[in-house]
């Protein structure tokens, strides 16, 4: 009998995380057992997520995970946390007035909208948990790394920066898969392009992204994960 393969669990925003990078991860990590956690939408942005309970929420989706694909806790390797930047890491003051715009508009340059108040108290409360999360580097005993895509998923892995329906973030995670999927090699020299990947160390990466405008650019340090 073999060895029974560790669990890495990725968490992440929607299930195009999940379609797009599924197969080649599976590929590239085929040591061990990926699972992913689909928390439908930004944790650190959900109305009863805050810095007292984050953790605990973290925990919870584990233990969800857990049950769910029935692996033990002491086959957890390690949590790989994916998020999005949303341009969340950005001053105030480029968060700018758009009467017209009945959602979130963001342009590489600012985020427009007709409610600033309710975007700045957004922005502030995600960096606030991004910083307390990506400083952590275990949860619950396990091994625990956060890793983003700017501004997001499909900005980085397809250079779209404009507002996409569900159905074509949907097409272009399965056009990613049919891309890379079977060609592991290829999506780590993607992954590692200089085009989006930051360079640096993982707090050199982090502090990049939430200066000045950076998290409405395209940028990633997911690269690091596969160093």
């Amino acid at each position: 009998m073999g060895k029974t393969k560790k669990v890495i669990l990725f968490i992440v925003e929607g299930i195009t995380d999940k379609t797009a990078l599924g197969t080649v991860l599976d590929a590239i990590l085929s040591n061990e057992k990926i699972h992913f956690a689909i928390t439908e939408g930004d944790i650190t942005t959900k109305d009863d997520v805050n810095a007292s309970n984050v953790i605990r929420r973290i925990n919870e989706i584990v233990k969800f995970t857990q049950e769910r694909y029935h692996f033990k806790a002491s086959d957890l390797l390690e949590i790989v946390h994916l998020i999005d930047t949303d341009g969340a890491f950005i001053p105030n003051t480029a968060v700018i007035n758009n009467a017209e715009a009945t959602h979130i508009q963001y342009t590489l340059q600012n985020i427009q909208t007709d409610d600033i108040e309710k975007i700045v108290e957004r922005n502030q409360k995600k960096l606030g948990l991004v910083k307390l999360l990506r400083s952590k580097t275990e949860i619950n005993k396990k091994p625990y790394k956060m890793f983003y895509f700017s501004r997001n998923q499909e900005h980085v892995l397809h250079n779209e920066a404009r507002e996409l329906t569900t159905s074509e973030k949907n097409a272009l995670a399965d056009q990613f898969d049919d891309l890379y999927g079977d060609a592991p090699e290829a999506f780590l020299e993607f992954i590692k392009s200089k085009d989006f990947a930051v360079p640096g160390d993982y707090a050199e990466t982090w502090n990049f992204i939430e200066d000045g405008i950076h998290s409405l650019e395209r940028w990633s340090n997911f690269h690091l994960y596969f160093e």
